[in-house]
């Protein structure tokens, strides 16, 4: 079976210079190949550049930790149908330590600050513009605004990515 190819040109590694090159020898050291979006991205170096920068500040462990942001992306490219960030997002919390059978049932099995993170991902996802007060009041009683803003970031990091990847083509192998 032929890999599915993006609907634009995949920059090659002889084709990257600057920033970039640098970007795809590093992914190349790290995870041993340079991913299809990052190639597909590459079209437009500085949307590429930019949007790295984005993803490492917000998927990083600080203010919170890297799998419940890793859980809420999986949610938010499951609710977007995104099957690539979904595949990507399932790799991403196995590597943290999630059992294959967890991962379809991540909000259900969330507690705590945890299932309030899923119900605002899910509004911000849903219904921003029109979100109720009552549950942005219940988020600011337990997450700190730098907190708020992170898990902000994650949806809209996830939103594009999901939307870039869909519209573009760029699908799991």
């Amino acid at each position: 079976m032929t890999a599915l190819l993006p609907r634009v040109h995949m920059v090659g590694d002889e084709e990257a210079k600057g920033k970039v090159l640098e970007l795809f020898e590093a992914m190349k050291a790290s995870k041993g190949a340079v991913p299809k979006w990052m190639r597909v991205m590459a079209n437009c170096d500085d949307i590429l550049l930019g949007f790295f920068g984005l993803f490492k500040a917000t998927m990083d462990d600080a203010p919170l930790e890297s799998k419940m942001k890793w859980k809420l992306a999986y949610y938010v490219s499951e609710l977007n149908k995104c099957e690539f960030c979904v595949s990507v997002s399932e790799m991403q919390l196995k590597q943290l330590g999630m059992q294959p059978e967890e991962m379809g049932n991540l909000k259900a099995a969330a507690t705590g600050r945890e299932a309030l993170a899923f119900e605002y991902v899910e509004a911000v996802n849903d219904h921003a513009y029109k979100m109720e007060p009552e549950l942005l009041e219940r988020v600011k009683a337990e997450f700190s605004d730098e907190e708020l803003v992170e898990l902000t970031s994650v949806v809209g990091l996830f939103s594009f990515i999901n939307r870039f990847n869909d519209a573009l083509g760029v699908l799991p192998e």
